[in-house]
């Protein structure tokens, strides 16, 4: 009896182990982002806010030197590429490069 908890609960723990792997694998995803970079700033001109626009969605910028950075591109198109951080309504964008974008013009 005690033989068969024991291996049941070291498959429960192999078991967890791989899961909060493919947790935290998914969270690490490299993802691409383009579009419009907006910066929100105080009365003081410092930036509170990095985000990428493209039509309805907008993507939340992590405050970090690397969204310091891409500020810079403000009202012009940016490839914005990074991980993604935080969960639900905080999930934000962790910048790891960006290059801004030529726009396309209409003949």
């Amino acid at each position: 009896m005690k033989r068969a908890l024991i291996v049941g609960l070291a498959v429960l723990a192999v078991a967890s182990c791989v899961l909060a792997s493919r947790v935290l694998a998914a969270e690490e995803e490299k993802v691409t982002v383009t579009g419009t970079v907006a910066v929100s700033k105080d009365d003081d001109g410092n930036i509170t806010a990095v985000s990428v626009k493209k039509e309805d969605t907008v993507t939340k910028i992590v405050l970090d030197e690397n969204g310091k950075k891409l500020a810079k591109l403000a009202g012009k198109k940016a490839e914005v590429k990074g991980t993604w951080a935080g969960e639900g309504d905080a999930k934000m964008l962790k910048v790891e490069s960006f290059k801004a974008v030529e726009e396309k013009k209409e003949e």
